[in-house]
């Protein structure tokens, strides 16, 4: 009967503890969710929206929430989709915008792309590039666009172990400009 007791005693503090400090996973679940802002898209969705002709207001009624900025980003306006991802709205003279996506590289993994050699690379480069479609059939798979202005796109690719490469696309002959591995 006392081992009974001290079994249900114990049994209860433990239920104290769990209740008072929350060490469910509902609550883990509740933090990260309160980080998001939630908008009309995905950062991913958004930025195949968005054109570098596009005002600021533009871009608050696609994304669906307003431009704020951000001290530890920089001064430009952004719209902070959470801790890691967010898009820049970079003006560098009077028609030279640059929009911008900082994607947290995790959630663009693709299993099936097969990032080429840097020598692979260099030497499509050398001998007349390739266009955006060519380079997706190359590594297996579509790129996530992080950058748009008006006279290129950039896109990137993650593959399985977290190589990135990120290609810069020219508007006018559809062709790779630069390529570069992070």
């Amino acid at each position: 009967m006392k081992l009974r007791n001290i079994a249900l005693g114990f049994i209860a503090i433990l239920c104290v503890l769990c209740f008072t400090t929350g060490c469910s996973k509902e609550n883990e679940v509740d933090e990260k969710e309160e980080e998001k802002v939630i908008g009309n898209c995905t950062i991913v969705e958004c930025m195949k929206q968005l054109e570098p002709t596009h005002t600021m207001e533009d871009i608050d009624k696609i994304i669906g929430f307003a431009s704020t900025t951000d001290a530890m980003i920089g001064s430009d306006p952004i719209w902070k989709f959470d801790s890691k991802n967010w898009i820049s709205f970079v003006k560098s003279g009077e028609d030279d915008i640059t929009i911008q996506a900082t994607i947290d590289k995790e959630s663009i993994k693709n299993e099936d792309v097969k990032l080429p050699s840097s020598s692979d690379l260099k030497k499509d480069l050398n001998n007349g590039s390739f266009t955006y479609e060519e380079f997706v059939k190359k590594v297996g798979g579509e790129g996530t666009l992080t950058s748009i202005s008006k006279g290129s796109r950039i896109y990137t690719w993650v593959e399985k172990n977290g190589q990135r490469l990120s290609a810069t696309f020219n508007n006018k002959s559809g062709k790779c400009t630069i390529a570069i591995f992070r």
